[in-house]
This record gives structure tokens, C-alpha cells and sequence, in this order.
């Protein structure tokens, strides 16, 4: 089953039928209203969850890269332009693309 790792915040699964891209949350389980110390551990965890499902492997980096779009904290359209560019590299370097 397909299981590779996009960055550190997103990793691409499939379901035998789909791709289904997941991504990373840290979990703070003192958050939680049933936390209760004496029986629960305070340790912070990395959990996968299952966000977005797409039909091709080239979907789903278009949808990662426009969540990371939306979520920039770019100031100036040379900055967004940057981080897009960057994201696009850094794909393509993964896939042993030149670029």
C-alpha cells in the first residue's frame, strides 16, 4: 500500500481506490475535557489523520500546495510567488525531476 511522505506536515496513502492525502496533527491531551492526570499521560503526540481524498497522486500535491496557499503568511506577491516556487522545487526534487 502507498505510504511516502510529502514534507513534514502531509504524506499520501491510498485506500487500494483513491489517494488520500493525510496530515499531521499534534495532539495536547490536557486539552481534552476527559483528561484526568492520574490516569492519562500529559505527553504530547504526532497523530495522522486522514484530510482530503483525490484520484491522482499529481491532485493531490495541487491541493497540498494550495492549502499551503492559503495558509501563507506571505505579505507581498513575490513572497507567495517565493513559497510556491519553493513547494514546486522541492516536489520535483523529490521526484528527481530538474528544474
Amino acid at each position: 500500500m502507498l505510504d511516502v511522505m510529502v514534507n513534514d506536515e502531509y504524506k499520501l496513502t491510498s485506500d487500494g481506490m483513491q489517494i488520500v492525502i493525510m496530515r499531521k496533527h499534534i495532539v495536547d491531551p490536557t486539552k481534552s475535557p476527559i483528561f484526568d492526570e492520574t490516569k492519562h499521560s500529559a505527553e504530547m503526540r504526532e497523530e495522522w489523520k486522514t484530510w482530503k481524498y483525490c484520484g491522482k497522486v499529481e491532485q493531490a500535491l495541487e491541493v497540498i500546495l494550495r492549502q499551503r496557499v492559503f495558509e501563507s503568511e506571505a505579505a507581498t506577491l513575490k513572497e507567495l510567488h517565493n513559497e510556491i516556487v519553493s513547494f514546486k522545487r522541492e516536489i520535483h526534487g523529490m521526484l528527481g525531476d530538474s528544474q
